[in-house]
């Protein structure tokens, strides 16, 4: 079954009466990437009524990106069940810039235990992008923020935390926790990563990372392309019913009982894992924050808006391999090399056709 089955199953029960386990932490992970503007400000208010003002204010229909849409249909679900209708929302924060965003929301499930959500990214090429700005920048914008939203909210609090979140929310959660003050951190009793990056090698090997590792999962699927970023520990492989970028969804993670079903790391993701280690390790941060800014440019003139169109259209290799034309000699190696990782990955057809593709224009890798 999947979350929603989940929810018609155990919607009927209260948290006193069954505990909060792994799957209400991915629901409640999720739920951020709804639109909570003008519904959750000042005071706190049960997620019944802001299912209610939420439909209310966003049509049926509307066009979101995947993430905000499936968020709003969870929300819809969520309100009218015993589980999770009293639940209090509060603590909304949204910001948005031309150089980041960031947003969050607490969610008391039972007195005094409360969900901190971090939202993480929606949209597929721009996200992988900005999880990929982890991989030479540590402590982020984003990162800062996150920091502050726990150390603003939850320092004299004496609320019991579970923090989490999806994709680049799961990495806010992680490096919240690890990096806030002790106050804040003593309350926290669990930190869910949902198929978002994990740590550079220097955080990764840090005192503060192993000081919140006892508390730590990260949850990823076995087609795995964000998760498997970075350096990572306690990692729970899960199986999804979709492969490729569609797996990210966590409305496709399979449900058994109160948790999800296990699995292991498949291939493509092990191979793609370990060639984007071996990418960081040899490139400087200058470097790579040139890749990011090219890769951007490339894919939009080549028309690519998700990786995972170069492992169902080959076509989608070609236009862009033909986009990188536009970049001098050294920029456009450095992103053979990267798309050389992505291809490989996939499967030894699809990198021999990649080479010939590149052979064919004369392109060196």
């Amino acid at each position: 079954m999947n979350i929603y089955d989940y929810m018609d199953q155990y919607g009927c029960y209260s948290f006193e009466e069954k505990p909060i386990n792994e799957v209400d932490c991915v629901i409640f992970s999720f739920l951020s990437y709804a639109d909570f503007d003008h519904i959750v400000e000042n005071k706190k208010i049960s997620l019944k009524d802001v299912g209610r003002m939420h439909l209310g204010l966003h049509k049926k229909g509307e066009k979101n990106v995947m993430a905000v849409r499936e968020a709003t249909k969870m929300l819809t679900y969520m309100k009218d069940t015993k589980r999770y209708r009293d639940c209090s929302l509060f603590h909304y924060v949204y910001e948005s810039t031309k150089d980041y965003q960031f947003s969050a929301i607490s969610i008391e499930y039972q007195k005094n235990r409360v969900f901190v959500s971090y939202e993480g990214t929606d949209q597929m090429i721009s996200g992988w992008k900005e999880n990929f700005l982890l991989s030479y920048s540590f402590p982020t914008i984003t990162h800062t923020r996150a920091i502050e939203y726990l150390n603003r909210f939850y320092t004299f609090s004496m609320k019991k935390l579970i923090v989490g979140g999806h994709s680049k929310g799961g990495n806010l959660a992680l490096v919240a926790s690890m990096c806030c003050n002790s106050f804040a951190r003593s309350h926290i009793k669990m930190v869910y990563n949902m198929d978002g990056p994990g740590l550079l090698d220097k955080e990764f090997r840090s005192k503060r990372f192993r000081r919140i590792l006892p508390k730590y999962k990260q949850i990823i699927p076995e087609d795995s392309i964000v998760g498997i970023m970075l350096y990572s520990s306690n990692v729970e492989v899960i199986h999804s019913k979709a492969t490729g970028i569609l797996s990210h969804n966590v409305a496709y993670w399979e449900v058994e009982k109160d948790h999800f079903k296990k699995d292991r790391l498949s291939s493509f993701s092990k191979e793609l894992k370990k060639g984007l280690l071996g990418y960081l390790d040899t490139h400087t941060p200058d470097e790579l924050k040139t890749v990011i800014f090219n890769l951007d440019k490339v894919c939009q003139k080549a028309g690519v808006s998700n990786l995972n169109e170069f492992k169902t259209d080959t076509h989608k290799i070609i236009d862009f391999i033909k986009a990188c034309s536009c970049l001098n000699i050294e920029s456009r190696n450095m992103l053979y090399d990267l798309l050389n990782i992505v291809i490989k990955a996939l499967g030894d057809s699809k990198h021999r056709d990649f080479v010939e593709f590149v052979k064919k224009f004369k392109l060196d890798i």
